[in-house]
């Protein structure tokens, strides 16, 4: 394996890690913003999510560097959970009346453009499989071509979505082939740690996801992509402008 790629890797992730924080929290504050909530509402809310989610990162941080995740006849079923946890209170959040109001203030097509960091995910699994410690079907080289969605997200946020344009349908098969795509690196990762449900006999194995920074991959960046389309669905699936109006107005009036 080779010592400085791993380490450029790691860098990458970190950096892509805060990346995506960022990009949430610029997200978050400007549908706050036109939510019209008052100031001091709209820190606390910035505050409790950033903190929220950086709390989370720190205990896959904590856990990856004491070895939870990387116990060979576990690591299958712990990385799921990693992912499962944050997938689950994504979708829980599709149910939440305010949630659903904050996004549709937010422009449709940034939810698209988020998809452009699996540009970032994939080349660094390319790098890394050039580098002895990622195992080529994780990389586009063979069963992995998630990097489609990230090059077309820029695409389809422009086109879909950008200057009146609205192009339902789509919109739809792209998120569907997205989420497609996003189950299929998935399962190849998991599917290729060391262990009982391993079914790719490459060398190496997809173990360094259990490491730390990589274990923000499937335990956040992962969660996010899916979270990002299946948002993106129910407001191409159900448009509710109306309802978003009439709140607006009502804010406005006091």
């Amino acid at each position: 394996m080779d010592g400085t790629l791993f380490l450029l890797g790691q860098l990458i992730i970190a950096l892509l890690t805060l990346g995506v924080l960022s990009s949430l929290y610029y997200g978050f504050s400007h549908a706050f913003h036109r939510l019209h909530l008052p100031a001091g509402q709209r820190e606390k809310l910035l505050q409790f999510i950033i903190t929220g989610m950086a709390f989370w990162l720190a205990i896959l941080a904590v856990l990856a560097y004491m070895g939870y995740f990387y116990e060979p006849k576990t690591a299958f079923l712990r990385l799921l959970l990693a992912f499962g946890l944050p997938a689950a209170i994504s979708i829980f959040l599709l149910f939440s009346r305010f949630f659903a109001l904050t996004l549709r203030v937010l422009p449709i097509r940034w939810l698209a453009y988020f998809q452009s960091c699996r540009i970032v995910t994939e080349l660094s699994f390319w790098m890394g499989m050039k580098g002895g410690y990622v195992p080529v079907q994780m990389t586009f080289e063979w069963l992995n071509y998630d990097i489609i969605v990230g090059i077309t997200a820029l695409m389809a946020g422009y086109v879909f979505f950008s200057r009146g344009r609205y192009r339902r349908f789509e919109g739809i098969l792209w998120n569907t082939f997205g989420i497609a795509s996003l189950a299929n690196a998935l399962i190849i990762s998991l599917f290729s740690l060391p262990g009982p449900y391993r079914a790719f006999a490459t060398v190496p194995d997809s173990a360094f996801l259990t490491l730390t920074p990589f274990i923000w991959l499937p335990g956040f960046i992962f969660p996010l992509a899916l979270a990002a389309h299946a948002y993106s669905l129910k407001e191409l699936l159900h448009p509710q402008q109306r309802l978003l109006r009439q709140f607006l107005g009502r804010r406005e009036k006091r």
